[in-house]
């Protein structure tokens, strides 16, 4: 397969036609069909379904796709490499993360001493950031551990425990902790399925032997607050950060000891990019400065996961 056949193949999948992809590539269109149609005729393959609209991917056409993208990758970190190498003039960096408080500390150093270098910053689920992860839309992400994988390289950061909220007119307000077991007949919002939260909480249930009431899910941390301080119910959650005592009451829980590790990951084959690599430096020194160790003993926190 040629560069240029691999160019008008991502084009037309990304596009999902062939005249879109030709105007992306600013060339003619029929250039276009002629290499993708060499392409599959190569192999004997068929890439696309053709449509008088546009095209889709067949399945052999939608792996092919994942293999370019992971090849377009690699050549910009070889790009990137060449240019941040002249003192980090240039860049972008695509952060994830499971919420914004450990995430903001760590880029905050980033953006002060690269001010040249670009970055975004979005926020999912633990099982949502892994997969974008490997798809190759974000270049580091901070979240609890999944899964142990080799294609993942991690370092540990932080723990959370394990808490429990409720609204201000909940019968428990006035207390500063409670069992785990009290939970039984309780209403319980918790997140989605992904969320290491979400594990964490049935994790907690099931330990406990109790059930509660009914169970609602809600999409996200901001959205379980809300929920709690309107009174639909109770939530338990991860101390991960800033909860806000003037709508919910935290509460410490007896009888579960429940902790997340809070992981810095990125692509074992992308850990020697030249950008991650500063982002992860950054989040080693405020590593050491947090347990007050030279920055080089914080290098034996890296593992694979």
């Amino acid at each position: 397969m040629s560069p240029t056949q691999s160019r008008a193949f991502y084009a037309v999948a990304e596009a999902g036609s062939f005249t879109a992809a030709a105007a992306a590539l600013n060339v003619s269109q029929p250039t276009v069909t002629t290499q993708v149609k060499e392409l599959e005729m190569l192999y004997g393959v068929e890439l696309f379904y053709r449509h008088p609209r546009g095209v889709t991917l067949t399945d052999t056409g939608a792996r092919l796709r994942v293999i370019i993208r992971r090849m377009h990758a690699n050549q910009q970190d070889a790009i990137l490499y060449l240019k941040t190498v002249q003192n980090l003039h240039t860049g972008h960096l695509r952060v994830g993360s499971y919420g914004p408080y450990t995430v903001i500390e760590i880029l905050a150093t980033f953006t002060q001493r690269y001010p040249n270098l670009g970055s975004a910053l979005s926020f999912a689920n633990s099982r949502k950031l892994q997969d974008e992860l490997y798809n190759h839309n974000l270049d580091v992400a901070i979240f609890t551990q999944l899964q142990a994988t080799p294609d993942f390289h991690s370092r540990a950061y932080d723990k959370m425990k394990q808490v429990v909220i409720v609204g201000k007119s909940h019968p428990w307000c006035n207390r500063k902790s409670i069992n785990i077991k009290d939970i039984k007949g309780e209403r319980l919002i918790i997140r989605e399925l992904g969320s290491e939260v979400r594990r964490a909480t049935e994790e907690a249930i099931q330990e406990s032997g109790v059930t509660p009431a009914n169970v609602i899910e809600v999409g996200s941390r901001e959205g379980i607050v809300a929920a709690v301080a309107q009174g639909i119910g109770i939530s338990l959650i991860l101390d991960e950060g800033f909860i806000p005592d003037s709508l919910v009451k935290k509460l410490n829980i007896r009888g579960s000891n429940i902790v997340a590790q809070v992981d810095i990951v990125c692509l074992a084959e992308r850990k020697n990019s030249r950008i991650i690599g500063c982002f992860l430096k950054i989040a080693e020194e405020m590593l050491a400065a947090r347990r007050k160790i030279k920055p080089q003993n914080a290098l034996m926190g890296a593992r694979l996961v």
